[in-house]
């Protein structure tokens, strides 16, 4: 990117609208998130912040595939070009391996560290050994991690502190080389320190990925963020139009 060019879009929303239960939770969302860019979404709670996140692969459509419906149109640039990943055509596995997501609260599986960072892969198909653990350490270091835990990798992830469980499933989301990445709230159940050295990582990530990040911490979105947006009342703005 040349010296003062913006940087391109990697996901654009077009009047994207979502009801639950016949509730509107979106209201006519248009906006732009740019490429290896942290993108902070702020905003009071119940204002749809992590349905914002949710329609960008769809995951509501595991969690809510009866009750909601969205309209308008989601474009993420993968492969080389902007595709509506609500075409039939994408399918859920396709799109989750593109745009991953990490939750507030952290997931380990109940299984080993090495096996759960391994676990997109196997079920993407990989099935040498050497690659696979090439691909484990290389997201351990990615999320910041394999110099704390290269000598227990097969015990119980749970084991885990809580900052160190949140940057596994950080790893686990990052092993598939995903081009967005989706954050809800990663930090909010973490103490300070933790929160640093997760904050340090995702800085480092941009140059690898795009993220979209929902925080309540308005510290932290200084720290990080490269833009922030507000969603108030179903609608996303700029934060300094809102």
């Amino acid at each position: 990117m040349k010296m003062n060019e913006a940087p391109a879009p990697k996901v654009e929303l077009r009047n994207v609208r979502f009801d639950y239960g016949g509730a509107p939770i979106l209201n006519g969302v248009t906006a732009v998130f740019p490429t290896h860019c942290i993108t902070a979404v702020v905003g009071p709670s119940g204002q749809g912040k992590t349905t914002l996140l949710m329609t960008l692969n769809r995951l509501w459509q595991e969690e809510r595939p009866t009750v909601g419906r969205l309209a308008g149109t989601v474009r993420i640039h993968l492969n080389g070009g902007l595709v509506d990943i609500y075409e039939d055509r994408y399918d859920l596995t396709w799109l989750r391996r593109r745009v991953a997501m990490v939750f507030q609260s952290p997931n380990p599986l109940p299984m080993s560290i090495y096996k759960n960072v391994a676990f997109p892969l196997k079920l993407a198909g990989e099935k040498r050994d050497h690659r696979m653990e090439e691909r484990v350490q290389a997201a351990l270091r990615q999320a910041f991690l394999w110099d704390e835990v290269k000598d227990r990798l097969h015990k119980d992830a749970r084991e885990l502190s809580g900052g160190q469980q949140q940057r596994l499933c950080i790893a686990r989301a990052l092993i598939l080389k995903p081009e967005v990445l989706l954050l809800d709230e990663p930090t909010s159940s973490l103490d300070l320190r933790a929160c640093e050295v997760i904050e340090a990582l995702l800085a480092h990530q941009k140059e690898s990925c795009t993220m979209v990040m929902v925080s309540h911490y308005l510290e932290q979105v200084r720290r990080i963020a490269d833009r922030v947006m507000v969603m108030e009342n179903g609608r996303l703005l700029p934060r300094d139009a809102a």
